[in-house]
């Protein structure tokens, strides 16, 4: 239940991140460096701001969840290292993970992304003016990405209670805004 709801409930919120995250500059081999650089800064941000919050979760994650696998602040600071961009970002952006099922949903935008980030990195690769860089955020996973979205997803479908259902589902909705809002400002910025 909770698998087919989340992503017919946040896909509106979906669309409006694609639309400010360079989507369409990815996918037609258009990204310049700059809105690499742009792009990467903005993935430290969120993921660094994310990441932050889960040393100090009020409640227990399952160890099969494999959370310190799925950490990808170091596969960004080393892109922004090796693109010539500060590593240490401060973010006051907080992600809803007062519950499980809260930081069940924002994970889920989070996961997604990553499950997104193997068909970004072939379209990179492809792209002439990054030909000299690495992609560590968008290959973070490696061979492991099947693998970790389907343990990702085992845990999510587990979430059954329709109250907790539509906590998880309301958390990937905002996680999917305050990205949408952090995209935003980037791009307006440029």
């Amino acid at each position: 239940m909770i698998r087919e709801r989340i992503k017919s409930e946040t896909a509106e919120q979906h669309k409006n991140v694609e639309s400010v995250g360079y989507s369409a500059q990815i996918m037609s081999g258009q990204l310049t460096k700059d809105d690499y650089k742009n792009l990467i800064a903005t993935n430290l941000a969120l993921n660094k701001a994310f990441e932050k919050q889960w040393s100090s979760l009020s409640f227990d994650v399952p160890a099969s969840l494999a959370l310190e696998h799925r950490r990808k602040t170091a596969a960004l600071e080393n892109d922004a290292k090796q693109l010539g961009i500060e590593t240490d970002v401060n973010t006051d952006i907080i992600f809803p993970v007062d519950s499980f099922e809260q930081f069940m949903g924002a994970l889920y935008v989070f996961e997604g992304s990553t499950l997104g980030g193997a068909i970004i990195a072939k379209q990179l690769a492809k792209n002439e003016t990054l030909s000299d860089l690495d992609f560590n955020f968008y290959n973070c996973y490696g061979p492991m990405i099947g693998k970790l979205w389907k343990d990702f997803l085992d845990h999510l479908t587990q979430i059954t209670d329709e109250e907790r259902v539509n906590e998880a589902i309301t958390a990937a909705q905002e996680t999917f805004d305050l990205t949408y809002d952090a995209f935003k400002r980037v791009s307006q910025a440029s």
